[in-house]
């Protein structure tokens, strides 16, 4: 088989996204990549440049994908921060139903996150602006004050339940199946809290 035999590409992404979620930049080796994608030895470097550049596309591509149905999902809401709360609970649609995205974005970040970096910065900047843009002016500090928070209220639990889930899981000994629950139970208490600060402010 030659490295530009038709479907080669597309094979040694999909065996490349399937090995780098399971084991990492470092634990996933070429030829364990060639393999997989019944390629030869020669087929990342020809279509890739080689694995650092392969291992990029990679994680590009699964997080653009996330980011794109996110954005889609959060463009049908008008209310800044009801925005916010479509967008993370899209974020939970998308990490239910393509589980190696999260295990690659958490491989890269154990591994020094430069990689996750480049490929989460874009949409989560994205996801900033606009929740501080339908907050106030650019130029306000408050506005700026206020988006971080919603920004980080509703993103940072969930994203250390769904990353932490293993340890969780043994520590609080939910049923089975439960994660998805107590990740919406964590979006309604911040929704709660919202109010709660909405009301003390009147």
């Amino acid at each position: 088989m030659t490295p530009d035999a038709p479907g080669t590409r597309e094979r040694l992404l999909a065996a490349a996204t399937e090995l780098f979620a399971h084991s990492g930049y470092r634990g996933a080796s070429v030829r364990d990549i060639c393999d997989r994608a019944r390629a030869n030895s020669g087929a990342v470097s020809y279509h890739f440049g080689g694995k650092r550049q392969l291992y990029r596309i990679v994680l590009r591509r699964s997080v653009e994908a996330a980011a794109e149905a996110v954005g889609r999902a959060a463009a049908r809401e008008h209310d800044t921060t009801a925005r916010a709360r479509v967008a993370v609970r899209e974020l939970l649609n998308v990490l239910e139903t393509d589980p190696a995205l999260l295990r690659l974005v958490t491989h890269d970040l154990a591994e020094g996150g430069e990689v996750a970096a480049e490929s989460l910065v874009p949409p989560l900047r994205a996801a900033y602006d606009a929740v501080r843009d339908g907050l106030g002016p650019s130029d306000d500090p408050g506005a700026a004050r206020e988006a971080r928070a919603v920004l980080l209220g509703l993103c940072a639990p969930v994203l250390l339940v769904a990353v932490a889930w293993p340890v969780l899981e043994r520590v609080l000994e939910p049923p089975p199946g439960s994660r998805r629950q107590i990740l919406e139970e964590l979006l309604d208490a911040v929704r709660h809290g919202d109010r709660n600060s909405e009301r003390s402010e009147d």
